[in-house]
């Protein structure tokens, strides 16, 4: 689940990735590598996006719990 994926791109950067309803995706470009991920954010939490030297490196959760 919160494992980023791939995704393709044309081009011309144009997305063709379905939207889910009820949630909310991150959706992370890097022109770098030229490639393109979408992941699910947690419900009650923090996504941290870490780089090394202008590249994606790692991504980090701190999820929570709502009482």
């Amino acid at each position: 689940m919160y494992n980023p994926r791939e995704i393709n791109l044309s081009k011309d950067t144009t997305i063709e990735q379905a939207m889910e309803s009820g949630k909310i995706q991150i959706l992370i470009l890097d022109g770098k590598e030229g490639t393109a991920h979408v992941l699910e954010a947690p419900e009650h939490g923090e996504t941290v996006i870490q780089t090394i030297k202008g590249g994606l490196s790692r991504l980090d959760y701190r999820i929570g719990h709502k009482f």
